[in-house]
């Protein structure tokens, strides 16, 4: 996406997308916190779930892709089983719960500045002031995000994201992608993703191995958060490449239809 002359400054913006590498793979059935949980069909009534049919991947986002996306997939979960889980069973058991909680605190607070500008762009006014609220109060009162008093005051944290903004403004999935270590992601929230990476307060302060260190501890987190949910959509799954494929869909397209919302 840039020259060959580009400077070096402008060649690290694009570096720390290593950063959130982990992360996005720990959520690899649940993108960005997705308001619903992927492992909800797990089970014997999974196959039966309307976003395990092949109808709704044809309406949502197709995959000419599959012959390429399935080694990479494999190549992922293979360094989710033999890096990423191990170390975050390590973090669950040895870190204590009010750490863990002030940890996915102080992600949430370095997130807020690219919710508020996609709730902007979505015009969704009065989730935008909230968001705006919660990152004043927590960044000051809330120490940088380590506490959350806005919540105690009825102002939880709404996500939002540029490829959901694109989807509100029309703009379809395109095809389906499983990128290596960044997992599951379609055309228009690979550039979402891009766009979001760029609105993050960390890209813009903190040096390379700075922000590499920020992703992968959120990884861990997000991967300590999501064991359960990961664990039954693979065993309630007969071809888990396909389970995840449509848990994100679904997903996203819930995402859009959240972004409707005031």
């Amino acid at each position: 996406m840039t020259g060959m002359g580009v400077s070096s400054s402008g060649s690290m913006r694009w570096l720390p997308v290593l950063a959130g590498a982990l992360s996005l793979l720990a959520t690899a059935c649940a993108h960005e916190r997705a308001p619903q949980s992927a492992a909800e069909p797990a089970g014997a009534d999974a196959a039966a779930a309307p976003f395990f049919e092949d109808d709704f991947v044809e309406q949502h986002g197709s995959d000419p892709l599959e012959p390429m996306n399935r080694p990479i997939f494999a190549g992922n979960q293979a360094l989710d089983r033999f890096v990423i889980d191990p170390v975050s069973q390590v973090y669950g058991k040895v870190i204590p719960v009010p750490v863990k909680r002030a940890v996915r605190s102080i992600f949430a607070n370095l997130n807020a500045p690219v919710s508020l500008v996609n709730q902007v762009l979505q015009l969704r006014a009065r989730t935008a002031a909230r968001t705006l609220g919660r990152f004043a109060l927590n960044s000051t009162l809330g120490f940088g995000g380590i506490f959350d008093p806005a919540a105690e005051l009825g102002w939880n944290e709404q996500r939002a994201d540029f490829g959901q903004t694109l989807g509100n403004y029309g703009v379809g999935p395109g095809f389906y992608l499983v990128l290596p270590l960044l997992g599951p992601s379609t055309a228009r929230d690979a550039v979402g993703s891009a766009v979001d990476l760029l609105l993050r307060i960390d890209t813009w302060l903190l040096p390379l191995p700075g922000q590499l260190f920020l992703g992968g501890g959120f990884g861990i987190s997000e991967r300590d958060t999501r064991r359960e949910e990961l664990r039954a959509l693979r065993e309630g799954s007969i071809d888990f490449y396909a389970a995840v494929r449509s848990a994100y869909l679904q997903t996203r397209e819930a995402r859009i239809r959240e972004a409707g919302d005031p």
